[in-house]
């Protein structure tokens, strides 16, 4: 749009130019527009923008600079100017020139194009109206028009344009889709197949045209007629993997997972497919098979089938890799894509994954070098150092983890590896809102760190500081009050935090086994009976057995006087415990 613009704007200015006013204002107006377009030819539009508005202000009634102000102030990406009273304004601006120009299809196009998108759709039929009956043959207005009618519900006048359109430039498969969608529209079935066969009758050889039939049938609901249209082209073009995809989703539908794989795999070995697509193909299959519980194996096999088309390809390993993790395997996903990072190692995201991947199959130590690689090759995002951080603050070293996550805090902000910084206020006041979440989230592992280590004073020192710089960070709150009632100090702040923390995340078991756990040790039986129910219940939905959550609920009952509930609850703890 923007060099297009650029053409217009120049050629307005030519014009100009060549006319020679003799007007004071015109001329002074005149000579901000040329600068305006000298300007926009060398692509600093501000500038531009400012000389057109000049040059409309300096003379209203000058339609050339109306126009142009009017249509830059359409690109101006201010909220002011992007509102729906100044987009308006904007094509006031522009109106005037459409009006005294009817043929200038550029101005026409973009003027009608902006009015039919802001519910004055009216106002677009009437100037494409105008030019089709000065420009009749014009049938890029020809299709703006029939698209306006549409919006307005014209559907008999957006058809009779169409016909129009196709008088002049012929039958095609992209028009007859755009007819057969408008006839749909108007509840016109029959008119809708009786298209498609006429679009048959022109193109007799052609595939895609029996594919366009057969998906028709399919939206109106004839299934035998959809399977013989889908047939016809197969035997059209037996080939090809466009029509295989075509039968392959006829037979998803009909529940037929062996002719659905059939499908698939010869589409996987059409030629006319690009690997961009068959990655694609293959990504759909694979994601409804792991939706549904389906046999992992048919996807292994088709799996199989693409990657000995393409040994090579670093996307086809980006998703042999996730499709490795969504069943479970992080091992071989983590193997699957280093072989895309031997290719692209400065992929960020590859990084990221192998981390994530990492991560899931709890080999802390190869994150860490995994990300000291990383970092050699391309610039680490924040989720690939908060993945860092988090392997380090759950190593068994615990100097090595303080030190990983004092470095990252160094670099966030020189200072702010020392707790109580001088500087702290100053630098969390230049940070941005996702910095300031992850250098919270730091100090919130660093406290861990410490608790874990027996050094809960230091831990609580950190949570402070996380806090400082975010308050709202609902894991930090969790985790400070959650070990506060532990050493059963300040309870009524843990109870603060810890209610906060259910605020911002409200159905988190986690969280809410806190929130029990606290009201267990201020001697609020009754609530924290309640809470941790909800806790448990929410945790086993979502398939955490966590061993925590079913002694807290065992003691809780204890002091609610429902001792044999509780020997259920102590017994479950035990077994799941012993699994370890």
């Amino acid at each position: 749009m923007r060099k297009t613009f650029f053409a217009s704007i120049l050629f307005f200015a030519g014009s100009l130019i060549a006319g020679g006013a003799t007007d004071p204002v015109r001329q002074k107006a005149r000579y901000y527009f040329t600068q305006g377009s000298i300007e926009a030819s060398n692509d600093n539009m501000p500038a531009a923008y400012e000389y057109f508005k000049k040059a409309y202000e300096t003379d209203p009634l000058y339609q050339d600079a109306a126009f142009t102000y009017g249509a830059q102030r359409l690109f101006t990406e201010t909220d002011t100017l992007q509102s729906e009273t100044e987009l308006k304004n904007s094509l006031l601006l522009m109106q005037s020139y459409v009006d005294t120009n009817p043929m200038d299809l550029y101005a026409t196009q973009m003027y009608g194009y902006v009015t039919a998108r802001l519910d004055t759709v009216a106002e677009a039929i009437r100037v494409y109206e105008r030019v089709n009956s000065l420009m009749p043959k014009e049938t890029q207005i020809l299709l703006h028009l029939a698209e306006a009618y549409m919006m307005k519900r014209k559907f008999n006048k957006a058809i009779e344009t169409l016909e129009k359109y196709e008088a002049i430039e012929g039958k095609s498969q992209g028009l007859s889709l755009k007819k057969i969608t408008y006839r749909m529209a108007a509840g016109d079935t029959l008119g809708a197949v009786d298209e498609v066969n006429l679009l048959i009758e022109s193109f007799p050889r052609d595939p895609m045209a029996r594919v366009l039939k057969g998906n028709l049938y399919e939206v109106i609901g004839d299934n035998d007629s959809v399977f013989s249209a889908f047939k016809a082209a197969e035997n059209l073009a037996p080939e090809s993997g466009t029509v295989k995809m075509s039968l392959a989703n006829y037979y998803r539908n009909q529940g037929d997972s062996v002719m659905l794989d059939n499908m698939v795999y010869e589409a996987l070995l059409a030629d006319d497919l690009e690997l961009e697509d068959k990655i694609s193909i293959l990504g759909d299959y694979l994601q409804k098979l792991i939706n549904e519980k389906g046999d992992k194996a048919r996807g292994d096999h088709l799996f199989q089938v693409l990657s000995s088309q393409y040994p090579h390809e670093a996307a086809l390993l980006d998703m042999a890799a996730r499709y490795s993790a969504a069943k479970g395997d992080y091992k071989t996903a983590a193997d699957q894509i280093s072989y895309a990072i031997d290719m692209e190692a400065n992929n960020e995201r590859y990084w990221l994954m192998l981390l994530s991947f990492l991560m899931a199959d709890t080999r802390l130590e190869e994150i860490i070098e995994k990300y000291n690689e990383a970092v050699q090759h391309t610039q680490p995002s924040l989720g690939l150092k908060n993945l860092y951080a988090a392997a380090a603050s759950q190593l068994d070293d615990a100097d090595r983890g303080e030190a990983i996550l004092k470095e990252l805090l160094e670099e966030a902000g020189a200072g702010l590896s020392e707790t109580g910084s001088e500087n702290r206020t100053k630098i969390r006041a230049s940070l941005q809102y996702d910095d300031l979440v992850w250098v919270s989230s730091l100090y919130c592992m660093l406290g861990d760190i410490y608790y874990k280590n027996g050094n809960p004073d230091k831990a609580f020192n950190e949570y402070e500081e996380s806090l400082f710089f975010f308050p709202d960070n609902a894991l930090t709150l969790n985790n400070y009050a959650y070990f506060l009632s532990e050493v059963e100090k300040d309870l009524q702040k843990a109870r603060k935090m810890s209610r906060r923390s259910l605020d911002l995340s409200e159905n988190n078991p986690t969280y809410l086994d806190t929130f029990a756990w606290i009201l267990y040790k201020l001697q609020e039986y009754d609530e924290a009976l309640a809470y941790q129910r909800l806790a448990l219940e929410l945790a086993e939905q979502a398939g955490d057995e966590n061993p925590e959550f079913y002694l807290h609920l065992a003691e809780i009952l204890v002091m609610n006087d429902l001792k044999e509930e509780a020997e259920k609850y102590f017994e479950k703890a035990k077994q799941l415990e012993s699994l370890k």
